[in-house]
């Protein structure tokens, strides 16, 4: 017997000759009438479709990487843009809140009430004195706006100190904080008597020559007494901050706040003496 063709071939070979064959069958039945391997077409597509999936998974995953590394970036951008426009809002803000400040405190001072004895002059604080050692600042009012040496400058809240130079633009004030300044006054609660002396710092005073039998108490009102002339009665110097009986002699040692504001004080009044004007214009009419 002769072994056919297929017989002497490996079986390898054998099985791949024997699937051509078929599929060329089933292409020739299936250009003839395509619906006949519908069925069969649809289901190997079915059953393709995960493998299909699964192929496009790294293209899925570098448009992911790449999208998702966008997108952090973008965040990370608008993140850095909001937060300077944040600190740019806030900074205004700042601004903002400075100038209304500086506008109530503007108000109260205007609003402080004239009295019939004074004119008001209303002055801004430019500088403070070169000798750190020393309470003294500069104003930008002088000659050319009455103001004379002597003269007494308050804000809206209390007395500031005194005139002690005068140019014809600018002038001196001379605070009471200073270790050199003292003003008579009184106890508004008991009217009693004392003199207030400055200690060099802008946020204390001290009560000087009370007895330890005085009625004076923390959280006494301390107005300007008027005696000696120097500074107008009744004008507010500080109040009672502490009280203390010293053992050496019978005073009393006692600390005062100011009244005034002596850190950062803009704007100050000067008052003018409305009887010392009219002599001058009566000797200039003369």
């Amino acid at each position: 017997m002769i072994p056919s063709i297929f017989a002497r071939q490996p079986l390898a070979l054998r099985k791949t000759a024997i699937v051509l064959i078929v599929a060329l069958v089933l292409m020739w039945f299936d250009s003839k009438n395509s619906e006949w391997f519908k069925p069969i077409r649809n289901t190997s597509h079915a059953a393709m479709q995960p493998i299909y999936e699964l192929s496009l998974l790294p293209s899925y995953a570098k448009h992911w990487a790449s999208g998702s590394l966008q997108s952090k970036e973008a965040l990370r951008r608008e993140n850095i843009q909001l937060k300077s426009q944040l600190i740019h809002a806030q900074a205004k803000l700042q601004q903002q809140d400075y100038i209304l400040a500086q506008n109530a405190r503007l108000q109260g001072i205007l609003s402080t009430t004239e009295p019939e004895q004074f004119d008001l002059t209303l002055a801004q604080v430019i500088g403070t004195d070169t000798n750190l050692l020393r309470q003294i600042v500069m104003l930008n009012k002088g000659a050319q706006d009455g103001v004379q040496v002597g003269q007494t400058v308050i804000d809206e809240k209390g007395i500031l100190g005194q005139i002690i130079n005068v140019y014809p633009n600018t002038s001196r004030l001379l605070l009471i904080t200073d270790e050199q300044q003292s003003v008579a006054v009184t106890v508004k609660r008991t009217g009693q008597r004392a003199i207030v002396t400055g200690k060099g710092i802008p946020t204390s005073l001290s009560l000087d020559y009370v007895f330890k039998t005085s009625d004076v108490r923390v959280g006494d009102e301390l107005v300007s007494s008027g005696l000696g002339g120097r500074i107008p009665a009744g004008y507010r110097v500080g109040r009672v901050a502490h009280v203390k009986d010293g053992q050496a002699d019978n005073f009393r040692s006692i600390e005062v706040t100011p009244a005034a504001n002596f850190i950062d004080n803009a704007y100050v009044l000067i008052l003018q003496d409305k009887r010392a004007n009219s002599n001058d214009i009566v000797l200039d009419e003369r």
